[in-house]
């Protein structure tokens, strides 16, 4: 019985050697068809926004009247208007450029004339383009006016406008 247990053990060894053979193949054949890909990649932003005022200014003046010298920053204007008798006017001309990539439309466009100033002066302001795309340029005005006949010079002789114009980029562009 001796040499019938030994037989059983040895084909047990042997079964088990070709059966660790076997997995070590497998493996080393799963290694030898198995690819690993390395995949790196950047993005990067290319556009630019750049819409700005490039100028302003006064087209139209009315004999006797100053315009003063107006100026401009890139997001702003700045403008000293002196009207001398009713029915005199100034007409200052504002430059507005997309020197961006990305296309611009108008979102927003807000004046308000100060509420405790002088009723003879009126600020009025010519509609400016919608849609701005990268290298256009669009130009509006803003014409200040005496416009009232009143029988005395009033105490307040001033009147202030402030506005708002804001670009944003355009969708799908």
């Amino acid at each position: 019985m001796l040499k019938g247990g030994y037989n059983l053990r040895k084909n047990k060894i042997i079964i088990l050697v070709v059966f660790l053979a076997t997995i070590i193949l497998m493996a080393i054949g799963y290694s030898t068809f198995a690819t690993d890909f390395t995949i790196n990649g950047t993005a990067e932003i290319t556009g630019e926004w750049d819409v700005r005022i490039t100028n302003i200014t006064a087209t139209q003046v009315s004999d006797g009247c100053d315009a003063g010298t107006p100026t401009f920053t890139q997001d702003s204007i700045n403008f000293s208007a002196k009207l001398n008798k009713p029915g005199d006017e100034i007409i200052y001309e504002v430059t507005i450029q997309n020197l961006g990539t990305i296309d611009a439309e108008l979102q927003t466009i807000i004046f308000t004339e100060e509420i405790d100033g002088i009723e003879e002066i009126n600020y009025t302001t010519s509609e400016l383009k919608k849609d701005l795309n990268a290298g256009d340029s669009t130009t509006f005005n803003i014409m200040v006016t005496y416009v009232k006949y009143t029988e005395s010079i009033p105490s307040v002789k001033t009147k202030t406008l402030v506005g708002i114009i804001q670009y944003v980029q355009k969708e799908n562009s």
